[in-house]
């Protein structure tokens, strides 16, 4: 290959990487993004060579190498580029939460989403940018138990969409609400909002993101004790749309750890049992936080159908997991638990 590229070759690279992005098929989208950024750098086109930078990152993130997407977000974050924009700053800052958050480290994605939403607010007027760096803090503070900050950054997210707001940004935004709203346990709320989000999500424009929505709807509902036949919908349309677009071995834990709780709360305990096993087993690959909710409903499957001393075995496991997510209050509630499962053993 002459070492001057043709100014034209990243251009075509940069295509073909978005449009395997678009066909889900993101290793050739990580291979070719990972082309078009070195003819683009030897080209000394700044901008091309940080958009498909980006885009590496983002593949990273959808196969479940968060690692590798965080290490390439932070150099990226020092790059001149990146350093001179802050709506750049901004996507890279609320990036960064959602790796953060993807490998349980609660407290850094907090703080790196509420650094987003500063950069966000100073930078050009963006609403889509803004909502999407307040969806990566809310985010972080609820699944790190602090619902009454969560939802105090909700009720500033709500007053960002506007009709100026695509509806697919609309659409997270209200499942984000709604999903504070559950953790509240205020189900009608968490309803009302993820049905907008529903009106505003559309499974032929993303379909991936469609079958994400569901079964997060779902695992919101379950965990407000919300057993009803809409529920089971979620589950099924989530299922439905991942049979289609495959997803990730983390996706597809995620969704069967859905079904597993529908099977716990509907007292079918074997069943619940024999899906979480693998679950469990494989849990070095999903969020310690949501290994920990695994372990949890093990463990109460396995005393509720009679083997306490198992249980009490996988429960411990959920109290560790929480503890090093940076989760307290789920961690007391499963302690609490714990001394539940003792009580029934010694009567």
């Amino acid at each position: 290959m002459n070492q001057t590229q043709q100014p034209g070759e990243h251009v075509f690279l940069e295509l073909r990487a978005r449009d395997a992005w678009n066909q889900r098929e993101y290793a050739a989208a990580l291979t070719t993004a990972q082309e078009a950024a070195s003819v683009a750098r030897s080209n000394s086109d700044d901008n091309a060579w940080w958009n498909m930078t980006f885009l590496q990152a983002e593949c990273m993130k959808k196969t479940g190498a968060f690692h590798d997407a965080q290490r390439l977000a932070e150099s990226l974050r020092d790059d001149v580029l990146t350093q001179r924009y802050q709506d750049l700053s901004a996507r890279v800052s609320t990036f960064l939460a959602g790796t953060l958050q993807g490998q349980g480290d609660l407290a850094a994605a907090a703080g790196e989403a509420r650094r987003a939403v500063a950069l966000a607010a100073s930078a050009a007027d963006s609403p889509d940018l803004r909502i999407t760096a307040q969806h990566a803090l809310i985010a972080a503070l609820a699944e790190s138990d602090q619902l009454d900050d969560a939802w105090e950054e909700c009720l500033r997210l709500a007053e960002l969409i506007t009709p100026d707001v695509n509806s697919q940004t609309a659409g997270k935004a209200y499942w984000v609400i709604g999903n504070v709203a559950y953790l509240r346990r205020d189900a009608a709320t968490g309803t009302d909002y993820h049905r907008r989000a529903a009106s505003n999500l559309s499974p032929s424009n993303d379909l991936d993101l469609w079958a994400r929505f569901n079964r997060a709807s779902a695992a919101l509902r379950l965990a407000g004790g919300v057993v009803e036949p809409e529920t089971l919908e979620c589950i099924e349309r989530a299922e439905l749309a991942a049979s289609i677009v495959g997803g990730s071995e983390r996706d597809k834990l995620e969704l069967s750890l859905t079904r597993a709780h529908w099977l716990f709360l509907t007292a079918q305990y074997d069943a619940a049992v024999e899906r979480l096993r693998p679950i469990c087993n494989a849990s070095s690959l999903i969020a310690s936080q949501t290994a920990a909710e695994a372990y949890l409903l093990l463990g109460q499957a396995l005393a509720r159908s009679g083997d306490a001393l198992e249980g009490l075995f996988q429960l411990e496991k959920s109290q560790e997991l929480f503890r090093q997510s940076g989760a307290p209050d789920r961690e007391a509630q499963v302690g609490k638990l714990i001394d539940e499962v003792h009580r029934r053993a010694e009567a």
